[in-house]
Formats: C-alpha cells, sequence, structure tokens
C-alpha cells in the first residue's frame, strides 16, 4: 500500500527543560492508580518530560506543546498525573479544555474529582471549579491562600471559554496571577481547537478579527488572560497539530510520546495479528448509507454480529465471570434517522430470539435457529481458551437477553448509562456521539457499516477506534465488523501511526524531529486533516521506484560525508564487467542504521529533498524496527569516477545512463542495479559539463538515486516543493 508523507517548516525560539520535583501529591495520586509499577514509573517520567518544558513560576512567557498517545490508552490518567506534579511545583491553576460534547465534559470532570479525591486531605491544596460557576471573587479568594492549585475542566466551547477568559481579565486575578504558573490541558486538542479559516485566510491580503473561528479565538483570548501559562495538548491524532503554521499560537514546540500500558489493544492488535482474526469484513452490498444504500431489511452481517455478542456476553460474563458486563458499539453514518432505524432492528430481532430461546425443541423453526446461534458460537469461541460446551451456553442465553440494554446515543437524546448496573450487554448505537473521546465501557462488539466515498481524513477515522483500549483480558471475543474500504484505511493508519511515533521517540524537541521540516508517512488512500485549518497546500509525492537526489549545493560538504562512508565500507562487491570503467560498478549491504548515521549528514537546501530525505529516513527506521529490512543496498556508481553530466535549470539534467551496446556488450542501463526487496541508494560521482557551467565544471561532487521496490512502495505530502519527477535518459 502506498503512503505519502507531510512536511512543514519548524522553529522555536524557546529553550526550556526545568526538571521538576516529584512531591507528595503525585506520590499519593499514584499509589492509587490500579496499574502495575513499570506504568506508574512511566506516568511520573512522561508527565516529567511534559512539564519539564513548561513555562514555571517567575516566568511572564507562553508555550504550546503536545503529548501523543494512542486511541484509548490512557490519556486522561497521564494529564491528571500532570496536573499533581504542576501542584507540587508551584502551579497555582490548570485549565481542562474538555471534549465539545457535554457527556465528554461530564466524563472528565467526574474522573478527575474522582482521582483527587482520592488524595489525603485533596481539599486542602486543590479547588475544583464547575463549569459556568467561576467568579474572579472566588478565584481571588482561592489564590489569596499559597496552597491552592485551583482546577478548571471546561466545555471546549467559545461561550464556556470566553466565560473563563473573562474571570482571569479581572484586574485583580491578573495581579495575582503575575509569574505566577497556569497549565491548559487541551483534551483531543486536534479537535475543534484549530483555526478553520486558516485556508480562506491564507488566499487573503488582510486578516481581520473575525477571520478566526470561535473557539479559536476563544482559546487566544484565555491565553491572553495569563501572563504566565504553557499550553499543552493531549491526542492521540497529531496530524493537524504538526501541519498548521508554525508561527500559530497552536503549533507546539515540544513533544512527548505517552507509553502504553500493559494489556492495551490497540491498532497493531487488531490489524497486524497475522494468527488472529479479531476483524470481520462487512459485504458491500451490506454497507449501510441514508441514500447511496438505504437498507429496508436487516444486513445479515448485522444480525451476526449482534447474536455473537450476545453469545460472548453467555460465555464471558455469565459462565466464565471473567467479566460484570460486555458492551456492543453500533456505528452508523451520522444521521439521526439512520441511528433509530438500527436502534429498532435491534430492539426487533432481540425480541424475536427472546421468543425463540422459548420455544419448544420440537418447534419446526427450532433447528435453524440453533444452528444460527451455534455459527455464532463456532465463530466467537474460537481463540477462547476452556470454552463452556454450546448446550451451556444455549442454556444461559435466555438471561443474557433479559439482562441486556439498548440505548439510542445521538444529540436529542441524554441517556446516562449505568456501567455498574445489573445489564451484562450494553448495547450502543450511534456516531458522532460514540466518535472520539467517548468511553465505552468493555467494549467486545464493533459493527460500523460506515464507508465514504472518498478519501477519508485520518485523524478522523482513528477517533472512531472506540475498540482500542485496555483489553486484553477479553481480547479473545472481540469483534469487529468493517467494510473493506474501512479496514484498508485502518491498516494504513497504523503503518502511518507507528512511523510517526518511532521517529518522534528519536527526537528531542519538534525542531529536531525535522530540523528544516515536519514529516509524516502518510497511505495516498487517506487524507492527513482537514484541509481548512492549513494555510499551506498539500502536494503529493511518491516514494515508489527510482527518485533522483540532484542538487549543487552544499557541493564540498556532501563529498566530504560521501567520501568517508565510502572509505568507511570494507565489503564491496564488483558488478559484472560491462567493459568500461563508467559502466563498472560495486555494492555493499549496509546495516540500516549505519545508512541512517550517514544519510542524516548529507545536506539539502531545496525542500522537495529535504522532504524526501526526511521521509525515507523516516520510513527506514519503521522498516527496520519491524523487522521488514536489516540493510539497504548502496552502488558506488563507475566505483568513485567521475561521469559528466550537463547543468538545467540548475540541477545536473540526469544522473543515470541508460541502456547501451559498446564494444559488443549491451549494457542495461544504471536503472537495472537496485533490489526489489530492499531500499536501493546509488553514489553519482559528476561533474557539470564545461559548456553547461563555467562556475561548476571543475568541481566534481556527488548526487544520488534511490530506489523505492513496489513491494515496500511509500510515498509523501509536502505543503512546500514540487513535484520531483525523473528526468529523461542521458547516456554517458
Amino acid at each position: 500500500m502506498g503512503n505519502e508523507t507531510i512536511t512543514v517548516v519548524s522553529d522555536t525560539n524557546h529553550t526550556y527543560n526545568t526538571i521538576p520535583k516529584i512531591g507528595e501529591k503525585t506520590l499519593g495520586l499514584v499509589d492509587t492508580l490500579d496499574v502495575d509499577e513499570e506504568s506508574k514509573t512511566n506516568l511520573i517520567s512522561e508527565a516529567q518530560d511534559i512539564l519539564s518544558h513548561c513555562i514555571f513560576p517567575g516566568n511572564n512567557d507562553s508555550i504550546t506543546n503536545i503529548a501523543i498517545g494512542y486511541v484509548q490508552s490512557g490519556k486522561t490518567m497521564s494529564f491528571t498525573v500532570l496536573t499533581t506534579l504542576a501542584a507540587d511545583n508551584g502551579f497555582r491553576a490548570v485549565i481542562y479544555l474538555t471534549g465539545t460534547k457535554t457527556n465528554l465534559q461530564d466524563q472528565t470532570y467526574k474522573r478527575l474529582r474522582k482521582d483527587i479525591m482520592k488524595l489525603d486531605n485533596s481539599s486542602d491544596y486543590f479547588h475544583i471549579f464547575k463549569d459556568g460557576q467561576t467568579t474572579a471573587a472566588d478565584v481571588k479568594d482561592f489564590l489569596s491562600e499559597d496552597d491552592y492549585t485551583l482546577l478548571f475542566p471546561i466545555l471546549k466551547h467559545y461561550k464556556h471559554i470566553n466565560e473563563l477568559a473573562k474571570v482571569f481579565q479581572n484586574s485583580e486575578v491578573q495581579n495575582m496571577l503575575s509569574g505566577k504558573a497556569v497549565l491548559i490541558i487541551d483534551d483531543e486538542a486536534d479537535q475543534s481547537s484549530f483555526n478553520t479559516y486558516a485556508k480562506r485566510n491564507s488566499q487573503k491580503e488582510d486578516w481581520e478579527e473575525d477571520d478566526y473561528s470561535r473557539t479559536y479565538s476563544s482559546i487566544n483570548e484565555l491565553k491572553k488572560s495569563l501572563p504566565c501559562h504553557s499550553y499543552v495538548q493531549y491526542t492521540a491524532t497529531p496530524q493537524a497539530a504538526f501541519l498548521i503554521d508554525n508561527n500559530d499560537i497552536l503549533s507546539p514546540k515540544y513533544h512527548t510520546v505517552l507509553t502504553e500500558g500493559k494489556g492495551y489493544t490497540g491498532g497493531k492488535f487488531f490489524f497486524k495479528d497475522p494468527t488472529h482474526q479479531y476483524v470481520i469484513e462487512i459485504p458491500e452490498d451490506e454497507i449501510y448509507h441514508k441514500s447511496r444504500n438505504p437498507l429496508t431489511d436487516r444486513p445479515a452481517s448485522f444480525e451476526r454480529a449482534l447474536m455473537q455478542f450476545l453469545v460472548s456476553v453467555a460465555v464471558v460474563v455469565r459462565i466464565q465471570k471473567r467479566m460484570k458486563f460486555l458492551s456492543m458499539m453500533i456505528h452508523i453514518d451520522g444521521s439521526q434517522d439512520s441511528n433509530e432505524k438500527f436502534k429498532l432492528w435491534t430492539d426487533n430481532v432481540i425480541s424475536e430470539w427472546s421468543n425463540m430461546f422459548r420455544t419448544s425443541v420440537n418447534d419446526i423453526s427450532r433447528p435453524a435457529f440453533e444452528l444460527k446461534v451455534r455459527n455464532a458460537y463456532d465463530e466467537i469461541t474460537k481463540y477462547v481458551e476452556n470454552k463452556p460446551p454450546f448446550e451451556e451456553v444455549m442454556a444461559v442465553m435466555p438471561k443474557v437477553i433479559i439482562n441486556k440494554a439498548t440505548y439510542l446515543i445521538q444529540g436529542n437524546t441524554n441517556n446516562e448509562i449505568e456501567w455498574e448496573d445489573s445489564t451484562e450487554a450494553h448495547i450502543l448505537v450511534g456516531a458522532d456521539m460514540l466518535n472520539r473521546g467517548f468511553t465505552i465501557e468493555h467494549l467486545s462488539m464493533t459493527y460500523m457499516p460506515r464507508s465514504p466515498r472518498g478519501k477519508s481524513t485520518a485523524d478522523t477515522i482513528e477517533q472512531r477506534c472506540r475498540f482500542f483500549g485496555y483489553k486484553k483480558k477479553y481480547s479473545d471475543i472481540i469483534r469487529i465488523y468493517l467494510p473493506k474500504k474501512s479496514i484498508d484505511e485502518f491498516n494504513a493508519y497504523v503503518d502511518h501511526e507507528e512511523m510517526l511515533r518511532s521517529n518522534l521517540r528519536q527526537c528531542k524537541t519538534l525542531k529536531d524531529f525535522a530540523k528544516a521540516k515536519k514529516v509524516m508517512a502518510i497511505s495516498p488512500i487517506l487524507k492527513p486533516t482537514r484541509t481548512n485549518i492549513l494555510s499551506s497546500k498539500l502536494i503529493r509525492n511518491k516514494m515508489v521506484g527510482w527518485r533522483q537526489m540532484r542538487t549543487i549545493e552544499l557541493m564540498q560538504k556532501n563529498s566530504i560525508v560521501v567520501e568517508n562512508f565510502r572509505n568507511s565500507i570494507d565489503d564491496w562487491e564488483l558488478c559484472d564487467d560491462y567493459g568500461t570503467p563508467k559502466r563498472n560498478h560495486r555494492l555493499a549491504q549496509v546495516d540500516v542504521d549505519v545508512f541512517i548515521d550517514f544519510f542524516r549528514e548529507i545536506g539539502f537546501q531545496d525542500l522537495p529533498n529535504i522532504a524526501r530525505k526526511i521521509a525515507t529516513i523516516q520510513y527506514l527506521t519503521y522498516l527496520k524496527e519491524n523487522g521488514k529490512i536489516d540493510n539497504v543496498i548502496v552502488y558506488d556508481m563507475s566505483c568513485g569516477i567521475t561521469r559528466e553530466r550537463k547543468l538545467s535549470n540548475g540541477l545536473p539534467l540526469n544522473l543515470q545512463a541508460g541502456r547501451s551496446i559498446d564494444g559488443g556488450i549491451a549494457y542495461p542501463g544504471d536503472k537495472a542495479f537496485k533490489s526489489d526487496t530492499t531500499i536501493t541508494f546509488q553514489l553519482h560521482h559528476i561533474q557539470i559539463k564545461e559548456a553547461s557551467s563555467v562556475k561548476y565544471h571543475k568541481s566534481p561532487f556527488y548526487n544520488f538515486a534511490i530506489y523505492y521496490p513496489e513491494l515496500l512502495e511509500q510515498g509523501y505530502v509536502s505543503t512546500e516543493g514540487a513535484e520531483d519527477d525523473e528526468d529523461e535518459s542521458d547516456d554517458d
């Protein structure tokens, strides 16, 4: 599957690196968490890393940073630990921009309150303000007590943010907070926070104040009201944050990659395990859409998924008692009519099955129904150890159905789900309300017949993965029903996500991550993010087949780097003899890490080559870490002898010689010297023909050609630069 990368100019004018102290509040909170010791250590060390790049008390300044986790991997737990660490280090307030929907805001508020209340005497040093109930007078009262850290979980909505900003704009509050550190935590930071008018603004000569989207403007007002603050974005999908203009107030300067805890099941687990089949394809004619395919009858795959879910409840909850309950998500196309249709279908079919379970074994319809249940049993127990016999499952199914509950989750409903009541099977039907941030407890079955016509947006589809999370305890019965297009998209996203995280881990700052550019590999079947937040146009390029990296810049520097690299290799192998020195080459298998170290030293000043270099290094790192390649094939073309090339539009016209016959010996052309199983890199020692340039013709230098085999096809998208197409062959 072809991938692409995205590039953006990167820079930072701040250098902050204060080691936070670990105090009693942090240690007290972590001791209450139901995680292993390694996870506790990771939580503290990652919170320290995040806070170390924040603005500490005494500095009236601001900075924006980012924390990147997996979907459903414990980001709330991370920023709760970050809260106590901030309190231990003298931060006076923490503001949480929670979800854009009230259920998410309420979920965060309750979770925060529950965790903070576990601390001894927490009311003596923490005070949580309820959204919409904050006054300047109350804030002043608590700020006058030096021991307090004030917590403000609010809805990520411009009215709520502006209301809180007005509190902090109070002159007395401003004076009390001067030099006092405040932390803003933007949960699900890629949602709603960014300026949705950025693309439109970039096409105008003058920007007006009302050319900023309302939520973005309100965040700006909040930031301006806080003289000493740090803005920390939490997200599993950082594409938008990395692609917006680097001068934007929400462009991050430092990053922290969060570690998933033990027992986490995410994209790699579900989409990259060749030994288990957790994902089941929904047939094309059963993919529901309110206009393109408004099904009139219940899809067979829907009924299979629903029956498998009820059987899994019988096995795991009723019989094995591994879990108190399980949940199913039925995620449709977003319209209320669609949600209501599937909710009705769900209730009707379960009612029919309830009647069937109570029919006599001699009933004429009983054998066909038992076969339906048997098929569900065979599928759902495929990976279950010590599975109960089918007859035992059949016997408890009526009670499973009695102890089930179905919910319609959409904008005009307000279902409060009591997860820990006597219900054994929770079935949630909805769409947008079940997207990012919403936690469906013990989710084991997902039915998502949602498949847009065009390219999906990567960060949006990933946030629909409510089936990710800490589910190892019952992962053997998890099933995910998706259309083929969605399966392909999720597979592509997992590759992109792992490449991005791998490269981010190796960099201390986002400036290090990209030097001059940020690059993210991503499949061409996906869009990286919504384009209305981007002020630059995305240009798609490829990493497949031959690509030439031609430049006359940094000639001397690159020549020294190449010569040192060539001389460090002891095991060059000569290729076949084609009669003349310029057609005789040598090759070496170079360890991926050694090649990356060399390639990092090669300098480029033009944007397309910079983008390709970073994309290639990123992809090589991913391939090595995932055991897909161990080495790069390096060809020393002509064994280092110089070959002349014309100069055209400031670049060598073409590096690679074509096919020819010389003295009766057929030469296959430079492009024949490649590997079809790993990356190939050709070193071309060239000299500009005198007729082309008086300035450069006496200065031999190196250019490069790189081959990406179809087996490892990738691609990239850059915000600047042009397609680096190959030129016509220029024979020797």
